[in-house]
């Protein structure tokens, strides 16, 4: 296989392959320790990071439906669309149904469905909304890795530190690291999703307009 004709979106390389990196180094790092694990990567040959490579796709798209999942279970089914129902619902909307309308012949009642034949339209006029998105799915693996690094986090210091006093306050620190950078990593992941969710009526109303 030549993976030279291989065409990686802006998706595939930060929203799967690079959590999918980030998750595959947490565990080497825990079954192997720091050390070890910068000696291996520093000894990777070509061969080896295409493996490598491939394993982080896999990886990354395991990552993202468990992310998808976590969230779900924590702000219920509709959170990921919540920027579309609040636009739906709102005045904002009028003109965006009464264009489709008119465009289509009939109305469409049913958000989900509106939101699919407005991108449909766009076609590839809204380049950006696969950088919105994923730049959200990336910072939503980034919160979950997050969590899970605290696992290997752990290992580094009881290897560097234990059985010191230095042990407890290296963990507090990794402990208060992670915790900001979880937060940072949700409110990124939030605001990109809004971007990503609602423009899209708004880009459609654009085009329409252009059109007219």
């Amino acid at each position: 296989m030549d993976f030279s004709k291989l065409k990686l979106e802006v998706y595939d390389l930060l929203g799967v392959i690079l959590p999918g990196l980030l998750g595959i180094f947490g565990v080497w790092v825990l079954l192997k320790g720091w050390m070890p694990f910068v000696a291996s990567l520093h000894q990777l040959n070509g061969t080896e990071l295409t493996v490598l490579l491939i394993v982080a796709f896999g990886a990354g798209n395991l990552l993202q439906e468990l992310g998808d999942s976590a969230v779900k279970t924590l702000k219920g089914k509709r959170f990921s669309r919540k920027s579309r129902d609040d636009f739906w619902s709102s005045d904002e909307a009028l003109p965006v149904r009464a264009a489709i309308t008119s465009e289509l012949g009939q109305e469409l009642i049913f958000v989900d469905t509106a939101f699919d034949y407005c991108l449909t339209r766009l076609k590839d006029r809204f380049a950006k909304r696969d950088m919105f998105l994923a730049t959200s799915d990336l910072c939503r693996s980034l919160w979950l890795l997050a969590f899970l690094a605290f696992v290997p986090a752990t290992r580094i210091a009881w290897e560097h530190f234990s059985p010191t006093c230095r042990y407890f306050a290296v963990i507090l620190g990794f402990v208060l690291f992670m915790f900001s950078v979880a937060w940072l990593s949700w409110k990124r992941m939030v605001r990109f999703r809004e971007l990503s969710e609602g423009t899209v009526f708004r880009a459609y109303l654009a085009m329409v307009g252009e059109h007219s």
